[in-house]
């Protein structure tokens, strides 16, 4: 097999392993390590350690996790290697790999097998010493369809000779052909890919010469003397001595001209351009250059908070940024700070809340530091009243019990009051921020109020009537559209702030928050906000029986053609639907305007009565946008 890798780019440590575990696999087709592969309708880059494609149309993503010792976890949960977590985007190496494997069926469906169903296989690799005890986990053996797919490095050649494809999938491989299919995945030109394909990689113990050697006679070897003059016949050319110095300036010559060679060639995609000026290519991915487009600094509070920090920011950065921006107030809504980190607008994000924290992991943003340092790690929202209030607990709750909520974003004024009011039915007036919500229910044009519960715990005017669950902290983020040296460069610039700059910014170093639980309840909330009408009173906080409508996830989809794209739907109880939907109805959806936006997030379909098929699966048609509710806005 023919591993490929883009210019400059080195493997280290597990992945240099596997790259050579590949290269003596006897396998026909190429592996392409160290690139980065966009999605078929997306600008969303994605880091997969080795893309197999192989002959007569196999299709295997590989993601090579180094950790040694006994690996622990299941397909939903983290993963442990001797009580270490095993660091993977998603969640775990298995979620990882799945994900990678989607947006390479995605492309590949995109522009090559559009109408033939084929499949694209993924494995986690481990080195041979590994032992395993993940749940429902397949061994060092291939298996069909979703599961958990587990290799020893030493087994890949093994694991996936086994693996077959269907005739027809063959048939348009070969129409195809391998290298126009890899030039399809990575964006390369098919000069490049054969230019790549020729690239010798260098071997740093044996220099091959590129011509033949000269047979030069032992050391004291007598040299014959020429004949004389009268036995040459007459025509016959007299060849002079042998010299090896001529020799050796030939094999010189033509190693500068093959070094030439492929210096140009390095050079040549080194100085591939990218789609925007301002941009910047490294490792053949495309990064914002900040020498040409300003840094941008996210907020949701006042921007008189972060004037120091610009200054200082931009002051550390020096010729390095064009200029450094702050961005947003307490104005702004968080619904359009989570479209700002979901298009990468933001360069540095200030979460917050961990609505937007969330948002920001989900969109492949760095953690950096921590927010509200001198508090605890985790808060809780709080439901009060005033303190003369009749109401003592939420039982005392009516259908025209007026509350006052915030953002319909917010962790702590919507989102956990949402949760804990779970059954009820009440008037609502929502959007408000924290300060308006104590106003409100201070001057009684609201019975109950939903904050943080730091900040009315020891105001006298109110009573606390319901504490929620804990909601983790947040923290500051770092755009994946900066290059890893600026990444590193901004992360050191905040870490090593002045304590006045820390302070006035509200953050300072910290632990990761963990949004594992709370998912779990945006995600209950989600569902009842599909429900709920929040444009009539009384609001119901729960579905009814008629109206739970059908739940699942987006797994896949495909462009019909027409404007109309097919979404693959796994519903809960394991069964699959096909959801037509046409793209102009597609693009009204909020958190779902395109196929790459809603694929793989949780959705609920109301209002639509499906068509049972053969084998428990479904067919339904989506014509208003309202009938679509993505349950899962930033996965």
């Amino acid at each position: 097999m023919k591993v490929l890798l883009p210019e400059g780019v080195e493997l280290q440590g597990f992945e240099r392993e596997l790259k050579t575990t590949l290269e003596q696999a006897q396998l026909a087709g190429y592996a392409l390590m160290g690139f980065a592969f966009r999605e078929a309708f997306g600008s969303s880059l994605h880091q997969i350690d080795a893309l197999l494609v192989m002959e007569p149309g196999v299709f295997v993503c590989l993601e090579a996790k180094g950790y040694k010792g006994k690996w622990t976890g299941s397909a939903n949960e983290t993963w442990f290697s001797d009580n270490k977590k095993i660091e993977a985007v998603g969640g775990n190496p298995y979620i990882q790999v799945e994900r990678y494997s989607l947006v390479i069926k995605d492309k590949l469906r995109s522009c090559i097998f559009q109408d033939i169903p084929f499949w694209v296989n993924y494995f986690v690799v481990a080195p041979d010493t590994t032992k395993f005890e993940i749940e429902g986990a397949v061994i060092n053996t291939f298996q069909a369809g979703r599961s958990v797919q587990i290799c020893h490095v030493s087994k890949i050649q093994q694991v996936l000779g086994s693996i077959r494809t269907k005739e027809n999938v063959a048939a348009k491989f070969n129409e195809v052909g391998i290298k126009k299919i890899i030039s399809e995945l990575t964006g390369i030109s098919l000069e490049k890919i054969e230019r790549l394909i020729n690239v010798q990689p260098p071997d740093h113990t044996t220099v091959k010469l590129p011509v033949e050697s000269p047979k030069l006679k032992p050391v004291g070897t007598t040299v014959e003397p020429p004949p004389k003059k009268d036995t040459i016949p007459v025509g016959t050319t007299v060849e002079p001595p042998h010299n090896k110095y001529i020799h050796f300036s030939k094999i010189l010559s033509c190693f500068v001209v093959v070094g030439a060679g492929i210096f140009a060639i390095l050079y040549y995609f080194n100085q591939t351009l990218c789609e925007t000026a301002t941009e910047t290519r490294v490792n053949s991915i495309c990064y914002k250059d900040i020498t040409k487009k300003p840094l941008i600094v996210g907020i949701v509070t006042s921007p008189k908070q972060y004037s120091e920090f610009k200054t200082y920011l931009k002051k550390q950065l020096g010729s390095q940024a064009i200029d450094v921006v702050v961005e947003g107030n307490s104005e702004i809504t968080y619904k359009e700070a989570q479209n700002n980190i979901s298009t990468n607008k933001w360069d540095i994000v200030f979460a917050n809340s961990p609505m937007n924290g969330m948002r920001a992991k989900d969109n492949s943003y760095k953690w950096l530091v921590r927010m509200f340092p001198k508090y605890l790690l985790s808060y809780q929202s709080a439901l009060f009243v005033i303190s003369d209030s009749s109401i003592k607990s939420i039982k005392d709750i009516k259908s025209t019990t007026t509350i006052a909520l915030g953002d319909f974003n917010s962790a702590s004024s919507f989102y956990m009051p949402t949760y804990d009011l779970y059954g009820k039915s009440m008037t609502v007036t929502a959007g408000h921020r924290s300060s308006k919500i104590r106003e409100l229910v201070a001057n009684k044009q609201a019975d109950i109020g939903a904050v943080v519960y730091t900040t009315i715990k020891d105001d006298p005017q109110f009573r606390v009537i319901q504490i929620s669950r804990e909601i983790p902290g947040t923290g500051v983020y770092l755009s994946p559209k900066l290059t890893p040296t600026v990444q590193k460069q901004i992360q050191n610039i905040l870490e090593n702030a002045p304590k006045k700059i820390k302070e006035q910014a509200n953050y300072d170093i910290g632990k990761e928050p963990d949004y594992k639980q709370f998912r779990t309840i945006a995600l209950r909330v989600d569902q009842v906000l599909s429900c709920a009408n929040f444009s009539r009173n009384p609001v119901q906080f729960f579905c009814n029986a008629t109206s739970q409508g059908i739940l699942g996830r987006v797994a896949g989809f495909t462009n019909q053609g027409n404007g109309t794209i097919r979404l693959r739907l796994e519903r809960e109880n394991h069964k699959t639907c096909q959801v037509f939907v046409s793209s102009q109805t597609l693009n009204k959806i909020t958190d779902g305007s395109s196929p790459e936006i809603i694929n793989r997030k949780q959705v609920n379909i109301i209002g639509v009565e499906p068509i049972e098929l053969e084998e428990g699966t479904c067919q339904l048609t989506i014509e208003n946008p309202t009938q679509l509710v993505v349950l899962q806005p930033g996965a």
